[in-house]
């Protein structure tokens, strides 16, 4: 069984002039803990971990992110950022 690079546990969201990279999984990966303690432990809807985890989501509950930053010792960027098209050129 081969190992996921990093890279593959990014979801890529294409959005108007740029896009949104969802990095919770990697993180998840990197600290090697599942999605499931994670829940259990900040007491996060299963659903919203999910959404925030692919990128299926329209609006971010900020109590969700402060939560996931919290348990991570991390910044909002390091789960979702956003990169404008314009800014890689």
């Amino acid at each position: 069984m081969t190992k996921k690079s990093k890279l593959e546990k990014i979801y890529k969201v294409d959005y108007e002039d740029g896009y949104y990279l969802f990095k919770l999984n990697s993180i998840l990966d990197e600290k090697q803990v599942s999605k499931n303690s994670v829940i259990e432990k900040k007491n996060i809807d299963f659903n919203s971990m999910q959404r925030l985890i692919k990128g299926e989501l329209s609006r971010v509950d900020l109590g969700v992110i402060a939560k996931l930053c919290n348990e991570f010792d991390c910044h909002i960027e390091d789960i979702v950022e956003y990169i404008n098209n314009n800014d890689t050129k």
